[in-house]
């Protein structure tokens, strides 16, 4: 799980390239393992922080 999120990180940071092989990379481990995805909304919400303090930082 950590890997999709710091690949949904890099993707929000506009590094593509690096966070779309992350995601892929651990969608695939999560698929095999039987687990959801998580989404960066939901890691904004684990955080407790909003979808525009992540632009702020």
């Amino acid at each position: 799980m950590l890997e999709r999120w710091s690949g949904l990180l890099l993707i929000q940071s506009g590094r593509e390239v690096e966070g779309t092989l992350a995601i892929e990379r651990a969608d695939a481990a999560l698929d095999l393992l039987g687990l959801a995805r998580p989404t960066l909304e939901g890691l904004l919400q684990e955080l407790g922080l909003e979808g525009d303090d992540l632009a702020e930082a």
